[in-house]
């Protein structure tokens, strides 16, 4: 090899070093612009998604007006018997001791009505908790318990 190509050899190294460094350095900054571009669509996308619907406010003088009256008005045994208690006791349900029949009542009878009424706030065999009156209060479940137990006599 002359001296003239062994210098031109190397000349072309170099160029082709500096090239490539210049092609790695702009690749390495353009994915890194790239990534960031998308991390922030993502994160735009994300907040787009979870953004608040609307708000939720509650008058407290509506509360106190709804409470006051659910205390005033108490519901009779007999009336939480027709609206929640009849379909099951009724027909004897799941097991459910059967309205005006003393020979289904008279084992629950001897417990007493607060053992009873414990078991129908806790639920017992088929029957759901407090019978599927959510909304009734122990007092109630202890009149419509007493009125079951009245009819059975």
């Amino acid at each position: 090899m002359s001296r003239g190509s062994k210098g031109s050899t190397k000349l072309m190294i170099a160029v082709w070093a500096i090239v490539m460094l210049f092609i790695g350095f702009k690749a390495f900054n353009a994915s890194s612009d790239d990534s960031a571009s998308k991390d922030s669509q993502v994160d735009s996308a994300t907040l787009e998604r979870i953004k608040q619907i609307g708000e939720v406010r509650i008058d407290s003088n509506i509360a106190v007006a709804s409470s006051e009256t659910s205390e005033q008005v108490e519901r009779s045994g007999e009336e939480v018997y027709n609206t929640k208690c009849q379909v099951c006791h009724s027909s004897g349900m799941n097991g459910a001791p059967k309205f005006a029949s003393l020979e289904d009542w008279a084992p629950r009878i001897e417990r007493g009505i607060d053992d009873l009424l414990m078991g129908a706030i806790a639920g017992k065999g088929g029957m759901p908790p407090k019978g599927t009156c959510m909304d009734c209060s122990d007092n109630e479940l202890k009149s419509a318990i007493q009125y079951m137990i009245d009819s059975a006599k």
